[in-house]
């Protein structure tokens, strides 16, 4: 077959509707936070206060803010899709000329209005708005997303949008889901639960014809365990119980190798990976 009956197949293959069955949409279950907004308000209620305290990529991934302010530039205005409590939007206020806040959750768009508010900032606005219904008229230079768009069914649809709002360009930083405990799992050659979303939103991206950059980096995050419970427990939601059982002892032995025991249980440092996919209009490449 030629290149270009190749590219051709692979331009007609709908990879929304792969994504959907990827990603479990079509088996619709009210019960669960995807499928249902009163349970992820709920959700979002119970985590806001702390959020920030046990999530925060711009604290916690060396030089990813550094690196933002140095390709976004200053005196830009900005649309944050998700912008939760405000873990990049308080940063990005600093350097920016406004900056229009999107977050479908009134408790974490409160928790960003204390922020702001303590912090005397005056050019960010907040909208409440799910993404996939977000019509207000903003002229943005750039678009940044950081973890918004898990719940989202129409990908394409979805990241057309962002492309469209950025006159310059967007970003879009997302964690590749791995369980916290996946390099023991892979020293053992243990099958585990995975996600594939990170490798279909910049296919989709491409598909459109939208010129997108993907890049990763990683970094170490404590995990905290109080009890040795706890650790089984999280292992058999990885890998089912079948596989703990069957590898116990040397899931045991690599886990108390790599953590440190502590008066308050175990801690484990887990390696995150973070996917940065971004796109300028002038076509300009830049790596982290």
């Amino acid at each position: 077959m030629r290149r270009v009956d190749k590219l051709r197949k692979l331009k007609n293959i709908n990879l929304n509707e792969i994504w959907e069955k990827e990603q479990e949409w079509l088996n619709y279950r009210l019960s669960e936070r995807k499928y249902n907004d009163c349970v992820e308000l709920k959700f979002w209620e119970d985590l806001a206060p702390r959020y920030s305290e046990k999530f925060n990529l711009y604290r916690d991934v060396p030089g990813l803010g550094e690196w933002l302010h140095q390709k976004i530039g200053n005196n830009k205005r900005l649309l944050e899709v998700g912008c939760g409590v405000g873990n990049f939007t308080i940063p990005f206020s600093k350097y920016s000329k406004e900056i229009l806040a999107v977050d479908f959750s009134p408790a974490m768009l409160n928790e960003l209005l204390k922020n702001i508010e303590y912090e005397n900032i005056e050019n960010i606005r907040m909208h409440h708005s799910k993404w996939e219904e977000f019509e207000e008229p903003y002229d943005a230079d750039f678009v940044v997303s950081v973890n918004s768009l898990y719940r989202v069914r129409y990908m394409e649809t979805a990241l057309k949008k962002i492309s469209e709002y950025g006159k310059q360009g967007f970003f879009i930083i997302r964690t590749v889901y791995k369980p916290y405990l996946h390099e023991i799992f892979d020293e053992l050659r243990i099958e585990y639960k995975t996600n594939s979303d990170y490798m279909f939103m910049p296919m989709m991206l491409w598909n459109m014809g939208i010129s997108a950059n993907v890049q990763y980096t990683r970094y170490g995050r404590p995990i905290s365990f109080q009890a040795w419970n706890d650790i089984e427990g999280q292992m058999i939601d990885d890998i089912g119980e079948d596989k703990y059982l069957q590898y116990k002892d040397e899931l045991s032995d690599r886990f108390l190798q790599k953590a440190v025991k502590g008066e308050n249980g175990f801690t484990y440092i887990s390696e995150q990976i973070i996917e940065i996919i971004y796109s300028f209009k002038d076509g300009s490449h830049f790596s982290l």
